[in-house]
């Protein structure tokens, strides 16, 4: 899903980069599509890097974090690896 986000971002930047030509060659009709992939650029930026911190959180809680730590039996969702059947925090 990553490499997909990376993709995209890359798509999308290069896209805002020949509007912005288009613009300055044809005048006001562009705006409206740069504005649309500005904004989901930005989007799409955002989510990512909510994803990389959410890993970050989730890499402080390992056994090596002391009261931070969480049984690897914990992060399972299925009650069948271990006694509790959510996250464990």
């Amino acid at each position: 899903m990553k490499d997909e986000t990376v993709y995209m971002i890359e798509r999308i930047e290069r896209a805002l980069v020949l509007l912005a030509a288009f613009i300055e060659m044809d005048g006001d009709a562009h705006v409206p599509m740069y504005a649309r992939l500005e904004a989901e650029l930005e989007r799409l930026q955002r989510a990512e890097s909510t994803k990389d911190r959410a890993r970050r959180l989730l890499s402080s809680y390992n056994r090596n974090g002391g009261l931070k730590a969480i049984a690897d039996k914990n992060l399972s969702l299925s009650s069948s690896d271990g006694p509790f059947p959510y996250l464990g925090l």
